[in-house]
């Protein structure tokens, strides 16, 4: 194989799983929860809020997490059952991905706990995953997150990729306007808006190119090769 001159960056929530993190976290945890259907419906708006950039990343994952009343056997579970929501290009796409892994970073204001199976499934080194760490209480409880680390905040993508000096042309792949924000880079990032799973206009506004499938990105890439 040639030696690429290319980083590949993927989004996890809503790219390479089908669904966001935190929604299936919050059907986790408030499975019992007298308020379950009005919680859900609030973390879910907040997400897209999130997502489209209405209001701040940091601001939407604070009051998503207020709402949830997680605990750590509930982030096990969570980890257990994105397995099983992995977007169907990629599981179709399993061999390329396994075979170009040392090129590809997954970058995500989800939790690396979660995100570490499927990550595994794929091939793709720990690593390489950069996301959000939970903070728990010692009786196992969310209490919040590790706010020092920059996937916590908008922006936190960008400033995680400037302290890794990565080399060559970056394409990044997603579904939100945190993703987009890697645009700020330079002219060296190439933005593709993934639409498998969800399209937010506001997002493929700023996109360099619209991808339905993982099938578009690998055909992106060979291009550039």
């Amino acid at each position: 194989m040639k030696e690429q001159h290319w980083t590949l960056i993927l989004d996890f929530d809503s790219t390479v799983v089908q669904v966001e993190s935190l929604d299936i976290l919050a059907e986790i945890s408030l499975k019992d929860h007298p308020e379950k259907a009005s919680r859900i419906s609030q973390i879910k708006s907040l997400t897209h809020q999130g997502m489209s950039g209405e209001i701040t990343f940091q601001d939407s994952l604070q009051k998503r997490l207020a709402l949830l009343e997680g605990k750590k056997k509930h982030v096990v579970e969570l980890s257990q059952s994105l397995v099983q929501s992995i977007s169907h290009s990629f599981k179709n796409n399993l061999d390329w991905i396994k075979s170009h892994a040392k090129h590809i970073q997954i970058f995500s204001g989800g939790f690396r706990a979660a995100i570490f199976p499927c990550a595994d499934l794929l091939g793709i080194p720990q690593n390489h995953i950069h996301a959000n760490d939970f903070i728990y209480s010692e009786s196992g409880n969310i209490v919040g997150v590790d706010e020092d680390n920059p996937f916590s905040r908008s922006g936190g993508k960008v400033f995680h990729a400037k302290l890794m000096e990565l080399a060559g042309e970056i394409v990044m792949v997603g579904d939100g306007n945190t993703d987009a924000e890697m645009k700020l880079l330079g002219n060296h990032v190439n933005f593709l808006a993934f639409t498998e799973n969800i399209k937010r206009t506001t997002v493929i506004e700023k996109a360099d190119k619209v991808v339905e499938s993982f099938d578009d990105v690998i055909r992106f890439l060979d291009k550039m090769d």
